[in-house]
């Protein structure tokens, strides 16, 4: 892209954007500095000229609600990323944003004034100090006056402008700022010393500025353009993919040989490249390659619409400008009427002040005389005059339709401004909490809008904040995030650990791998989330002191303390509450207090060792006694026992020695009884023996 093809499209840019922007700076004139231009200022006659903004007071209540519940931008992992780089992803734009406070408190002001505000993000190195330390980070920062210096694609449709091509924004420099410039970005100043003009910004046509001659106006033209690559496929023997870029094969193609790696397939990928282009009236000064692939600045819009292929967009004062104008004249109105109309004065006859007229010749505090004296009766005729003026010379009144004129004029910027309450209307027992309700409903209303439209800015900030990190933060390195409480801490980027399980190098928090999917909520920041759970916790103390709840509610009440003096009792909180189980250690610190205390409860001081023992002792000795009484004990049972047993084998003895005598008494007896009866068969006849 050269210089002519730069500035024919910001030219056609200027061309479909001119009459807005006219309009916008003329409101950027009407809030900042003065309400009362040339044009309107001299077909108006009147001394006195004030301004009584009704305006002021809504757009400050609409710009501390935004500044009071930003933008929260969480990034989820999509397409093969992992969940501790959306974590540190999220970590760093919250360091960012908090570093960039300014760039969005400007942007917001430039989209409530006049619909149109704007920051971008740059890259700087981490240390200034340390030339070996080539880290780089993202800051944003504020574009001043964005309608009048920030020019975007005519093709871009989106509020976002996440489809433009291109954008440019106009620098301007005083000599010895250009100096400084040119050395700190690498430019030859002697080549460069006085630059054309590239383009002036917009100015309003209803104040006039003392120019100035020594101005230096550059270009800043960011554009990006799609470059597609063809991606190569190869799989190995054991089913191992792997893909590389066309123009990569080369430099791995011994390597893919050696594992046996075919080519299985192949596709196109598309990827942006962003460049930027910093030029003047005659030629391209540098062109520089910007991280990532979107365009780094983002848009906050008001109002915004498209009208016949126009864009348009306004800010709060653009429609309220015609009854705040018109309060201004009729309040400018009053005052004359005030100062500049003759006071009330008395009346009287000629003769009544005959000789004291030097009394009544002095007004306001030149009135010195503690009493005037007037004549009693007239010197012509002797009649008495009246006690006192004859009449009095009325000054003249205010018109009675200006009184309810400029009750319209306030109710006309109310309609358009969101209507409000004040602290005596809340309070009157008249009006209802839904009154209350439905009016401050109205206001939020307005205050939504402008909400919205950031919402949607800062989904794309996070999508550009993405896309530049996961480039620069290509290397191991460490860096440092902003935890949801707002404490800092520091992570490794691109970690590399050796995965027992896999056998293989895992890295860890690596940005470039995958995508992230951006969300953007709206809600209270931390310090009022923090403010608000304070009120609840000592509410919840008062209703629970003396209870475990209320040492737990106490304890989370001195944790939330902040400011100076409360960092020590700050900590002493925090870690009882984690100590006693209620809190979870966050950091290193924490973590390792924990398990210092867990290794101190596996091993008790010398003391405790030492009454363990003597315990222990006590403990046995009491076992020994009770033992010994047990072993006297079953010995005396065992003596009983045995002394028993013997008794009893001494009877069983003799029972058995009485069975073996009656036993043998028997078999005698029987002996004695089959002699007789051998005997007797002998003597018998043969017939009658008995077989």
């Amino acid at each position: 892209m050269d210089l002519e093809d730069i500035k024919d499209l910001v030219d056609d840019a200027e061309a479909a954007t001119s009459a807005t922007r006219e309009e916008a700076s003329d409101m950027l004139v009407f809030g900042r500095i003065s309400q009362w231009d040339d044009n309107t200022g001299s077909s108006v006659q009147l001394e006195y000229r004030g301004q009584f903004d009704l305006i002021k007071p809504k757009r400050n209540k609409i710009l501390a609600e935004l500044w009071s519940s930003p933008i929260a931008v969480s990034f989820k992992p999509d397409d093969g990323a992992e969940d501790d780089a959306a974590d540190t992803l999220n970590g760093m734009y919250r360091r960012a944003m908090q570093l960039g406070e300014e760039a969005i408190e400007t942007a917001s002001q430039d989209q409530v004034d006049v619909g149109f505000g704007a920051f971008r993000f740059v890259t700087e190195y981490v240390s200034n100090s340390d030339d070996l330390n080539n880290l780089q980070r993202i800051v944003p920062k504020q574009i001043n006056e964005a309608n009048n210096r920030v020019y975007w694609d005519s093709n871009a449709k989106t509020k976002d402008k996440s489809d433009a091509m291109w954008c440019l924004i106009i620098s301007t420099f005083t000599v010895q700022g250009w100096k400084d410039y040119c050395s700190e970005n690498g430019i030859s100043y002697s080549d460069n010393e006085n630059p054309s003009t590239f383009k002036n910004p917009n100015t309003t046509n209803t104040w006039f500025w003392r120019n100035k001659q020594d101005e230096i106006k550059v270009g800043e033209f960011y554009s990006k353009k799609k470059k597609r690559e063809r991606v190569l496929i190869f799989e190995s023997p054991l089913g191992e993919t792997v893909s590389y870029l066309q123009k990569e094969v080369k430099d791995v193609e011994q390597e893919l040989s050696d594992g046996g790696f075919i080519k299985v397939g192949e596709k196109m990928r598309d990827n942006w490249v962003v460049n930027k282009h910093l030029v003047d009236g005659s030629k391209i000064i540098k062109t520089t390659r910007i991280a990532g692939k979107f365009i780094p600045v983002i848009p906050f819009y008001g109002d915004w619409s498209f009208v016949e292929g126009r864009e348009i967009w306004r800010g709060i004062y653009h429609d309220a400008q015609d009854p705040q104008r018109l309060h201004n004249f009729l309040m400018s109105y009053t005052a004359d009427i005030v100062t500049q109309g003759p006071r009330q004065k008395p009346l009287f006859y000629p003769g009544q002040i005959q000789g004291y007229e030097f009394m009544y010749t002095q007004n306001g505090a030149d009135d010195n005389y503690p009493y005037k004296l007037i004549n009693e009766v007239s010197p012509a005729t002797g009649n008495p005059y009246p006690a006192g003026p004859v009449s009095y010379l009325e000054p003249p009144q205010m018109p009675a339709a200006q009184a309810g004129l400029m009750q319209y004029t306030r109710q006309a910027v109310d309609d358009v401004t969101g209507s409000t309450m004040n602290t005596d209307q809340m309070l009157n027992s008249q009006v209802t909490e839904g009154q209350i309700a439905a009016v401050q409903n109205s206001a939020n209303m307005e205050t939504f809008l402008y909400q919205n439209n950031q919402a949607l800015a800062m989904k794309q900030a996070g999508r550009v904040f993405a896309s530049m990190a996961a480039e620069i933060m290509d290397v191991p390195q460490e860096a440092t995030i902003t935890t949801e409480d707002g404490t800092e801490k520091k992570v490794q980027v691109m970690e590399t650990i050796y995965d027992y399980e896999t056998g293989e190098e895992v890295v860890l928090n690596d940005l470039s791998k995958g995508s992230f999917e951006v969300y953007s909520d709206t809600g209270p920041n931390y310090t009022s989330q923090r403010d608000q759970a304070k009120a609840e916790m000592a509410e919840l103390f008062k209703n629970t002191q003396g209870t475990p709840e209320g040492q737990m509610a106490l304890l989370t009440y001195l944790s939330l303390q902040d400011g100076p003096g409360y960092e020590d009792m700050r900590r002493w909180a925090r870690t009882q509450l984690i100590q006693q189980g209620i809190k979870e250690p966050e950091t290193d610190e924490e973590k390792q207090m924990m398990a210092q205390a867990s290794q101190q409860e596996q091993q008790p001081d010398a003391n405790m060792v030492f009454a363990m023992a003597e315990q222990q002792k006590a403990e046995n000795e009491a076992r020994s006694d009770q033992a010994d009484a047990a072993n006297n004990q079953a010995k005396i049972q065992v003596d009983a026992f045995n002394a028993e047993t013997k008794r009893i084998d001494v009877m069983a003895s003799n029972d058995l020695k009485q069975v073996e005598a009656a036993k043998k008494a028997s078999e005698i007896k029987g002996n004695e009884l089959d002699n007789v009866q051998k005997l007797a068969q002998a003597f018998m006849p043969q017939g009658q023996q008995i077989q």
